[in-house]
């Protein structure tokens, strides 16, 4: 209902009146709206006033049509960010056509820690410049982590769901 109510359906009426104003479209959802999604699909409060990971146990990411997902780290949280990241779950939303199409994919950080966060950590700049950024590729995501949901048009597509037993009941 998140999705649909405050990301999707806004997002499609606003797209109608740009294109009615002849106006192109800027960004199509806040980082902050991806996790509140994420929070809760998982079931898991978010921590965003804290430094570190976006939820309790899960970081984050989000890419348009097949992007990397970028992991940014700060100079006196870095470090510890990526130990972080190392021990707890990723929730990666790939979104295209206006949000028209949104996959949800999960890998625990532990499967990530030998191909990026181990590396990252041993060339962690110091001095530290102004941020130090990295990415994991779409690719890498699409080919290794788990899909666990996937959104048509704003309605769950994948898994697919069963009618519950009373839905069918005539009242």
């Amino acid at each position: 209902m998140f999705f649909h109510a405050y990301m999707y359906g806004p997002l499609q009426g606003k797209l109608r009146l740009y294109s009615a104003q002849v106006i192109r479209a800027s960004g199509v959802a806040m980082s902050s709206d991806w996790e509140v999604l994420a929070s809760i699909l998982v079931r898991d409060l978010g921590k965003k006033l804290a430094a570190g990971i976006d939820l309790e146990g899960y970081e984050v990411k989000s890419g348009q049509g097949g992007g990397s997902y970028e992991y940014q780290y700060h100079k006196n949280t870095g470090r510890e960010k990526l130990k972080k990241d190392m021990q707890v779950g990723h929730l990666f939303f790939d979104h295209r056509d206006n949000l028209r199409h949104v996959d949800l994919r999960y890998a625990h950080g532990s499967s990530m820690k030998n191909e990026f966060f181990k590396e990252w950590l041993e060339k962690y700049p110091d001095p530290y410049p102004q941020r130090y950024r990295k990415s994991i590729p779409f690719r890498w995501v699409r080919d290794n982590a788990t899909l666990l949901m996937t959104l048509t048009d704003g309605e769950v597509t994948y898994p697919k769901t069963m009618p519950s037993a009373n839905s069918n009941k005539i009242k």
